[in-house]
């Protein structure tokens, strides 16, 4: 029994010195995907819930422009945000993007209110389109900044850490 002991204590000796000199990671990339100009309907107070109050907010129209890709808002879509018990606002969208060449995009995206005022976005792309089939496979963060009747999201991709 003594040699398992010793050999346990051994192993987490090593891992303890491990941790304490490991070096932190590198830190992912981000790509610009585009920007977004959302117009925005009047909002519909739908009431409390289990989850907090929720608000509708049709998205009217707009357009996206980037490097890779560039188009239309559609008329075709809304927020369901939510407001919790604390007061933050996270949006809870799912709307259609179509690009300059016809393509149809399906979008999700979801995420708090930060204390500046700007929402933090996980964004999710559907499409058949072989030309944006990659959308399908990449995980993207947001930057939502709320104006009067519309709003402007900056669009990234995320990129594994250069070795």
């Amino acid at each position: 029994m003594k040699p398992f002991f010793t050999t346990l204590l051994c192993f987490f000796a090593s891992a303890a010195s491990a941790a304490k000199h490991a070096k932190t990671p590198a830190a992912p990339g981000l790509t610009y995907l585009y920007s977004l100009n959302c117009t925005l309907g009047p909002s519909i107070a739908v009431g409390s819930g289990p989850h907090g109050t929720r608000t509708v907010i049709p998205i009217t129209g707009g357009t996206f422009s980037g490097p890779r890709l560039s188009g239309k808002v559609l008329d075709l879509g809304a927020d369901w945000g939510l407001v919790d018990r604390n007061g933050t606002f996270s949006a809870d969208t799912r709307y259609q993007l179509q690009t300059d060449d016809g393509a149809n995009i399906f979008i999700r995206t979801s995420g708090p209110a930060q204390p500046d005022g700007h929402l933090h976005l996980r964004m999710e792309f559907e499409t058949g389109s072989a030309k944006y089939y990659w959308l399908n496979n990449i995980v993207a963060v947001g930057i939502l900044t709320t104006g009067n009747g519309y709003v402007l999201i900056d669009g990234w991709q995320l990129e594994s850490p250069k070795a």
